[in-house]
């Protein structure tokens, strides 16, 4: 029987390796090489990297097929998220005058969109980053991976301050574990 993960960690799209490894840049590359050895950290059970289903939305609109082909492998080695979509109704229409109908289930990428409005209006983050770090607290990672500076590194202080989540850059969190 495998222990349980020690560190739950939610990915964004910025941290699949094809993302970083595409990139020529010294820096680019060190964080695949990072991403490299957490992924086999992660094989071997020491760590448990996650996913949802806003990363596969957003690779889906990867232009170039090998790009998008070698991300989607990627998105596939991590777990699912364990709370990825909430349910808000559902649609029903009779289809026939004998009962049948057809039911559609409404449903939300992100379990809490109140604290997607609250991420983008106090750290000014763009709705799709919001939308992750909010999968990320909703599912209770310890640590959010990410290569975007701009939206998360610069703020971490803020983020770490207001949320139990360490946001982390890969090199980062490689050394840490």
């Amino acid at each position: 029987m495998l222990a349980k993960a020690s560190m739950n960690i939610y990915s964004d799209t910025s941290s699949l390796f094809s993302n970083a490894s595409r990139h020529a840049d010294a820096k680019n590359q060190q964080e695949a090489a990072a991403i490299a050895d957490l992924l086999e950290v992660h094989k071997q059970g020491k760590i448990s990297m996650l996913r949802s289903n806003l990363s596969r939305h957003e690779l889906e609109r990867t232009r170039s097929v090998k790009q998008k082909d070698a991300l989607l492998r990627d998105f596939l080695l991590l777990v699912p998220v364990a709370k990825d979509e909430k349910v808000l109704g559902f649609d029903s229409i009779q289809t026939d005058p004998f009962g049948g109908f057809v039911t559609n289930p409404l449903v939300s990428d992100v379990q809490d969109e109140p604290l997607v409005e609250r991420l983008m209006k106090e750290l000014g983050l763009p709705k799709p980053d919001a939308q992750h770090l909010a999968q990320g607290i909703s599912n209770k990672a310890d640590v959010f991976l990410t290569r975007d500076e701009e939206h998360f590194i610069k703020q971490r202080l803020t983020i770490e301050s207001q949320f139990k989540i360490k946001v982390r850059l890969p090199s980062e969190l490689l050394s840490e574990i």
